[in-house]
This record gives structure tokens, C-alpha cells and sequence, in this order.
């Protein structure tokens, strides 16, 4: 697994906002330590060289994961297909 980043905070919309170094795609699952899937990715926002991650939680309570550290797979990327041709 990949470490992604910290959950900094749980704002009033119902999302999480995550602080990284890296970047992902939207709708990549976010895991916790133990490979539990916690939330989604919905959007990466901020400068280029320390960018947020905006994530929708998959958890009952997400005010209680915050702080936690969140990683990802290494998965295949999809192929893109040409449907020009």
C-alpha cells in the first residue's frame, strides 16, 4: 500500500479533507491501516507541490477518523480508448 496523506479535517458539507503529496484520480477508495476502505475521492484541489485531497467518508461517524493516515492500492490504470477511430 501507498501512503497518501492525513485526514486534516471533517468540514460542514459532509467531506473529508485530506493534505498530501501526491496525486490521484477521483473515485480512488482511500484505506486505512488495516485495508479498510474509509472514503472516496472526489476532487484534489491546491497548489501543485502540496495539494488536498477532497473525499466523501464511507465510515458511520467521520469526525472520528480524523487524524488518521489513509493509503491506496497500486492499481492498473484503464486503458483509454480512442472512439474517434
Amino acid at each position: 500500500m501507498i501512503e497518501i496523506g492525513r485526514i486534516q479535517q471533517y468540514t460542514k458539507s459532509g467531506n473529508l479533507v485530506i493534505q498530501t503529496k501526491h496525486k490521484i484520480i477521483p473515485d480512488t477508495k482511500l484505506l486505512d491501516a488495516k485495508g479498510k476502505k474509509v472514503a472516496v475521492s472526489i476532487d484534489l484541489i491546491g497548489p501543485i507541490n502540496s495539494p488536498y485531497i477532497i473525499a466523501k467518508p464511507l465510515v458511520e461517524n467521520p469526525y472520528k477518523i480524523v487524524n488518521l493516515m489513509l493509503y491506496v492500492t497500486k492499481e492498473k490504470r484503464r486503458k483509454h480508448i480512442d472512439k474517434t477511430k
